[in-house]
């Protein structure tokens, strides 16, 4: 699949993900669901040799069929339902919990009847509660885990019966990549293990959920990807989200009707990027339709002025584990501009680096080291503190490629997309080149322009509102309202039509 003009990974991870994509989903559909640990591996560790083998296929099986035989425990009453709704099920993220609330409350303001698919234990149950309790609409949405057994010996056979099912799908990855020099890491199997569980839990329930449409978060989270496949083979709508800035190819092959994306700049992007991998699968491509909706997670704010702030906010450092999409000398190009720009005579009153909030393991010693040295004006933003809390003490904002920067530049600051000679790259953010994509020396003569004249900000502050106009629709929030729902689950014939705004 060509792909060089969309996406560049120095390590080349981006190109040779897409190759495992390719040829996995040719052999097996199915296969798209074990895409995103895949996309994760490093490519540094070990690679797995099919002589590896070790499972024992008579484990295998008899462990998937002491797990079929307790289900078979499992009382077989049908779930009717309206709209079945497949959140992420991870809850690491604040922001993320926000779209989900907002999510089903905006679903079941259009009186559907909802089935969710939600942990149990999930941090945000009591919340989601009391929410749809306040509005009105408890009795409109039910809440259920797949995964959870009703016997504890169903649990231990369900948990070996996945993780058997985990190492057997790993193998067989392996053995199609093998011959074609894309094998993957050991690190990986884990994450196949941890897929596996999810799918496995969908798959013997499903035969019992009857459902009109099915709303994901996307079509690669380990629950959402079977629960798309399964809405797309019974001929439902299937509405999946844009996840962040697109940054690799895992949103392809898209399984949804519907795709909301941030804007027409994302909106195209995903259009051209499927088109060009069932192109080279050599398969029909179904049909998508693609909607330009607005920023989903975080939030647009109006910010005033902010010159007299004089503090510039540092994003992407580190940018996380394992050299994630290649960014390694970017991320360390980023600390020099840093270190480059403490030490100048330039009116910089405070630097904030803000960590990435998902990753648990960064190795912030560089960072520290730098807040140490500079410590009455450099500072590690503080977990509590919000992105919109940093983004209101700020003046300018630079980083890489995050979604930190596109809703930074939407609210009305600066914003720098810091760039090196054969860097990192996607086409997603093309909208904000020339003028805010720079290079380490471009980008520090920009930023002391724009801390030290007032003019040079006020230019910088409007090339930032005018670029994120074009990158989120309307350069405001995606309205996740009854309207918005009504809309998107109107059964209606779909082609592969230009990107289009939500009306």
């Amino acid at each position: 699949m060509d792909i060089d003009d969309l996406f560049h990974s120095p390590v080349g991870r981006i190109a040779a993900f897409s190759q495992m994509q390719l040829h996995l989903y040719r052999h097996d559909i199915g296969l798209q669901d074990y895409f995103e640990p895949l996309q994760l591996d490093t490519l540094t560790s070990p690679r797995v040799s099919s002589r590896d083998r070790r499972a024992s296929n008579r484990l295998i099986a008899w462990a998937i069929h002491g797990a079929d035989k307790f289900s078979q425990f499992r009382p077989r009453r049908k779930i009717k339902t309206d709209v079945l709704f497949c959140p992420s099920p991870y809850f690491s993220r604040k922001t993320e919990t926000r779209f989900l609330i907002r999510t089903l409350l905006g679903l079941a303001q259009t009186d559907a009847k909802i089935l969710c698919l939600l942990p149990a234990g999930a941090p945000c149950r009591d919340e989601l509660d009391a929410q749809l309790a306040a509005a009105g609409r408890s009795g409109q949405v039910a809440f259920l885990d797949p995964a959870k057994p009703l016997y504890p010996m169903e649990a231990r056979l369900r948990s070996i019966a996945a993780r058997m099912r985990g190492r057997s799908v790993f193998e067989e990855t392996v053995r199609i990549l093998e011959p074609l020099g894309l094998s993957p890491g050991q690190e990986v199997k884990a994450g196949f293990e941890r897929i596996a569980y999810f799918v496995d839990a969908w798959e013997r329930l499903a035969p019992w959920v009857e459902f009109d449409a099915v709303v994901a978060r996307s079509n690669w989270h380990a629950l959402c990807s079977p629960v798309c496949r399964t809405g797309q083979q019974r001929s439902k709508p299937v509405i999946i989200f844009q996840q962040g800035v697109i940054g690799t190819t895992l949103d392809v092959p898209v399984a949804a009707s519907k795709y909301v994306a941030f804007g027409p700049t994302s909106a195209s992007l995903m259009a051209r990027v499927n088109q060009r991998f069932f192109q080279a699968a050599g398969m029909p491509e179904p049909p998508v339709e693609y909607v330009s909706g607005g920023c989903l997670f975080d939030t647009v704010i109006a910010l005033p002025d902010q010159f007299a702030h004089q503090t510039l906010l540092m994003v992407d450092v580190p940018n996380g584990p394992g050299d994630f999409h290649g960014t390694d000398s970017q991320a360390r190009a980023l600390l020099q501009l840093a270190e480059r720009l403490l030490a100048s005579d330039l009116p910089l009153r405070r630097l904030v680096i803000r960590p990435h909030p998902y990753w648990n393991n960064l190795d912030l010693e560089a960072c520290q080291c730098l807040v140490r040295e500079h410590w009455t004006r450099c500072e590690l933003s503080h977990p509590a503190w919000s992105l919109e809390d940093d983004l209101r003490r700020s003046s300018v904002v630079v980083g890489i490629f995050s979604g930190v920067l596109t809703v930074a530049a939407a609210c009305g600051l600066p914003t720098i997309f810091l760039q090196t000679e054969q860097g990192f790259t996607t086409a997603d953010l093309a909208c904000f080149s020339p003028h805010q994509t720079l290079l380490p020396d471009a980008a520090f003569c920009e930023i002391g322009k724009i801390l030290t004249d007032r003019h040079a900000y006020a230019e910088a502050r409007f090339e930032a509102l005018r670029n994120a106009r074009e990158y989120y629709a309307n350069g405001t929030n995606l309205d996740l309202s009854a309207t918005f729902f009504e809309r998107l689950l109107r059964v209606e014939s779909v082609s592969n039509r230009p990107p289009n705004h939500l009306q």
